[in-house]
């Protein structure tokens, strides 16, 4: 009974989780077999960078510890989180904000050649604001920045999924 149960809920889950869309996205695959990405940030208390790191971790791409070891190195140089009023009500209080969530980010490769220079990716989002319901709309608002950073991880990882590497990187310029 209990291991039927535990498949229901499997298949549930597995159903639920497909019929939204969402799947989990591997590595990106063009950078070359064995080469190694090293992650810096401008900021040491960068979660961008951690969240970054954590995903291509657990996607397997190898990650270097040190810029030294790394074949390839994303910079992510600004993280940017605004808020903006869209409109007011009649009282002139903001009844509905714009949210936005972006990075400045930029790849090497080990020789120094720019791959990507500044790039930047953005996340908006509409936040109806009401003041009677601070903290249920403080929470939401909590909970839309965590939903923008992931997507805002998604897109940058896309974006280093479509990087033309034009020859393998190697140690010897004069290899083919």
């Amino acid at each position: 009974m209990k291991n039927t149960v535990l498949r229901i809920t499997a298949i549930i889950l597995a159903v639920a989780i497909s019929a939204c869309g969402w799947h989990l996205r591997g590595a990106p695959k063009n950078f070359p077999p064995g080469s190694k990405l090293y992650i810096t940030t401008e900021d040491p208390r960068s979660e961008l960078a951690d969240s970054i790191t954590r995903l291509l971790q657990t996607s397997g791409l190898p990650l270097a510890e040190d810029p030294v070891e790394a074949d390839f190195t994303l910079t992510i140089h600004r993280e940017i989180e605004k808020k903006r009023t869209v409109s007011v009500d009649a009282r002139g209080r903001a009844s509905e904000y714009e949210l936005i969530t972006s990075a400045e980010y930029s790849v090497q490769d080990k020789n120094g050649r720019d791959l990507l220079t500044q790039a930047r990716a953005d996340v908006y989002r509409t936040l109806e604001w009401d003041d009677a319901e601070v903290v249920s709309k403080g929470e939401e608002e909590r909970l839309q920045r965590e939903e923008m950073r992931r997507e805002l991880i998604s897109r940058i990882i896309d974006r280093l999924r479509r990087i033309e590497i034009s020859a393998p990187v190697t140690d010897n310029p004069a290899a083919p």
